[in-house]
């Protein structure tokens, strides 16, 4: 009977190996499922965190293309300004200039004469035209008259001279 019992306690043997075995693969699956689970969950999560980053990119995107637009407006405006400015400027040089020649040659006619500085060169390179002069101009020519027809000269030459210049 020893050998009946030795191949029941055999049999038994293999049946909690077999079962044993079993459960082992029933096990792994189970902790197979958890771990893919756990995979899926942590790579949604992932995702979700992947589209917020890109939201929050795409919104300070929009922010930035807001304010270099602005600055872009604000760009024009201020070159608008600067050529109005400037045309301006230019235009002041000009009747500068054109009221020194102006003086310069009044003084020579009354024979007086006027200190009259040239146009600075920083501005007639900045505003001026090719033709204005820093310099002075040629004196004309003399005015030959005596020393007391100056004195009675002066005053209605003066009048006359300031009245065609606006003064």
């Amino acid at each position: 009977m020893a050998a009946p019992a030795a191949a029941t306690a055999q049999q038994g043997t293999r049946r909690a190996a077999v079962i044993s075995e079993e459960e082992r693969r029933r096990n792994r699956m189970t902790s197979n499922r958890l771990s893919a689970r756990k995979s899926r969950m942590r790579r949604q999560q992932h995702v979700e965190e992947l589209a917020a980053h890109a939201e929050r990119l795409a919104r300070e995107n929009e922010a930035m293309r807001a304010g270099v637009d602005g600055a872009l407006r604000r760009c024009r405006l201020l070159e608008q300004e600067n050529r109005v400015l400037a045309a301006h400027a230019r235009e002041l040089c000009a009747a500068l200039a054109l009221r020194n020649s102006q003086l310069r040659t009044l003084g020579d006619v009354a024979g007086v004469p006027l200190d009259v500085p040239g146009v600075p060169g920083h501005l007639v390179h900045l505003y001026g035209d090719d033709d204005m002069q820093i310099m002075s101009p040629a004196p004309p020519p003399p005015v030959t008259m005596g020393i007391h027809h100056q004195v009675l000269f002066w005053p209605d030459a003066v009048d006359a001279a300031v009245g065609m210049l606006g003064f």
